[in-house]
């Protein structure tokens, strides 16, 4: 055999033996050197979660907060517009006549939900422009962008009555 034989046989073999060193050796350290951060992330994920929840829980607090300030409780805001209204009506004497199924519209632009609640109310005019103007400045249903006044007669009694249509509209 000659050196230049000897050689090349040196180079296959030292390259076989780095091979197989690779395949029972390294590749197993490396493997288990990327499990190691792996699962050190995933630790330091749940030393930070108990912070994480106090965090939310003072979140929570706040926004409690928010929606006792704003008058508004529960989830159904229909339902929260009804039950102010009746306190509201006990208070000022007047009577809800009407308190129709929200018309809900989807701008498909923009992704925005558009809910319009519609209720007409019977009354004097004073208690009717009280009910406006507490629905607009005490509490958070949404904005009223209509109020129709409109004056009836009932022609069986021959009275004359004030009816008072409101549309108040929130935007999701």
């Amino acid at each position: 055999m000659t050196q230049k034989n000897k050689n090349i046989a040196l180079i296959v073999s030292l390259l076989l033996v780095l091979g197989i060193a690779y395949q029972y050796g390294f590749a197993k350290t490396f493997a288990i050197s990327k499990e190691v951060a792996k699962l050190e992330n995933q630790k330091e994920v749940y030393e930070s979660a108990p912070a994480q929840l106090a965090a939310l829980a003072n979140k929570e607090k706040q926004l409690n907060e928010i929606l006792k300030k704003n008058n508004v409780e529960g989830n159904s805001l229909q339902n929260n517009i009804l039950k102010v209204l009746n306190t509201l009506s006990g208070d000022s004497g007047f009577t809800i006549i009407a308190f129709e199924e929200p018309h809900i519209h989807l701008n498909e632009i923009s992704q925005k939900t558009t809910t319009t609640y519609n209720f007409t109310l019977q009354g004097d005019y004073k208690s009717l422009i009280n009910v406006v103007y507490a629905l607009e400045q005490k509490y958070s249903f949404g904005n009223v962008i209509n109020v129709h006044f409109e004056k009836k007669k009932n022609f069986r009694t021959g009275r004359r009555f004030l009816q008072c249509q409101i549309l108040v509209q929130r935007i999701n």
